[in-house]
């Protein structure tokens, strides 16, 4: 199945990367503001990238380990008896 997208979506992301374009040229023309924005967007890209590869070794790493459930499998009613209350009912009446 081909993936649909709008022709907005579509005209949006080449906005977005003819803006990135710009900025490029305009940085290495050597205009500061175009500079600091580039280095302010690589140093958010960059901090989600360490938080993904941060993710991906803590979930590789808990996959190497072998898994110990410390609840007990099963439905708490299966003994056929409702589980302790935590808060008593109250009184319709009142």
């Amino acid at each position: 199945m081909l993936p649909r997208f709008s022709f907005r979506f579509l005209f949006g992301v080449t906005f977005v990367f003819a803006l990135l374009g710009a900025m490029v040229q305009a940085a290495y023309a050597g205009y500061i503001i175009a500079i600091s924005l580039l280095m302010m967007l690589g140093s958010v890209l960059s901090f989600f990238l360490v938080g993904y590869l941060f993710f991906l070794v803590q979930w590789i790493m808990a996959g190497l380990r072998p898994r110990r459930d410390l609840a007990e499998p099963g439905s708490p009613f299966a003994d056929g008896q409702l589980p302790p209350q935590i808060l008593p009912p109250t009184d319709p009446s009142n």
